[in-house]
């Protein structure tokens, strides 16, 4: 997908996936600064980790507690993209009271923050283990949004009073394409589902809220918004997003076989 866009940009900047242990990641980012490269992704397991190795966090970081994307000019400046494309991918969406999302770990801080950013004051979390529901209930709370923490079972109780409802967990990845944290008859017909998820592009869940009447916004969308947003942070060129979406259309379709 970046280097798809850089191509098609014409600039000289490749992208290159490395695969560090814990244990290396100092080394790693120390490495990085010293050859020169303009910035990194993070992913799991050290999103919360890395942070330790930077000199400055962007707000986006800072709120939501974990870092995906790093900047190298002077010092090194961590943010979290993610926040921005849950925004891009939402941009249009109705607001209403109540937003609902599943999941309590990375995805769901940054989903958090980000629904927050567009004006929802009254979010419900629902996951598997109720503590981090919780967890992430009152650092949400901390930014003036309404917050009510329950178990995943639950959710489908809460989700008839939501105008949104985001999943932020893995449920229904490849290749456990039949699982599904809500069904249809739990689906407000006028709501806006979002799936993280984008292996496969139409889920499970969104094809329940299909079924439901609601609108249903892949997770593609998000991973290619906050591509977009780390490719202008590091290049200072706006993001051929078009680009991005095809490229990363194509390689899920190659990954699907």
């Amino acid at each position: 997908m970046h280097n798809a866009a850089f191509r098609a940009v014409g600039l000289n900047y490749v992208y290159l996936a490395f695969d560090v242990k814990p244990e290396a990641l100092e080394h790693a980012v120390k490495g990085l600064r010293a050859v020169g490269a303009a910035g990194f992704n993070v992913t799991i397991p050290h999103k919360v980790e890395v942070m330790r190795f930077l000199d400055e966090l962007d707000k986006s970081a800072e709120t939501t507690g974990a870092v995906n994307t790093v900047v190298i000019e002077d010092s090194l400046k961590g943010y979290n993209t993610d926040v921005y494309g849950v925004e891009e991918a939402l941009r249009d969406v109705r607001i209403g009271d109540y937003a609902m999302i599943i999941g309590a770990g990375g995805a769901a801080r940054a989903s958090g923050v980000a629904l927050t950013n567009l004006g929802f004051r009254k979010i419900i979390v629902a996951n598997r283990t109720l503590s981090k529901a919780r967890a992430l209930a009152e650092r949400l709370r901390r930014l003036g949004v309404e917050v009510e923490a329950v178990g995943l079972g639950e959710a489908g109780v809460h989700a008839e009073k939501c105008s949104l409802i985001v999943n932020a967990t893995p449920i229904g990845m490849t290749p456990n394409v039949d699982e599904t944290p809500l069904k249809s008859s739990e689906i407000p017909g006028d709501a806006v589902v979002l799936d993280l998820v984008y292996n496969p592009i139409r889920t499970r869940l969104l094809q329940e809220a299909e079924r439901a009447g609601a609108q249903a916004v892949s997770g593609l969308e998000v991973l290619v918004y906050q591509g977009a947003r780390a490719f202008k942070l590091w290049t200072g060129v706006e993001a051929p997003v078009e680009v991005m979406r095809s490229e990363a259309l194509k390689a899920l379709k190659r990954w699907r076989g």
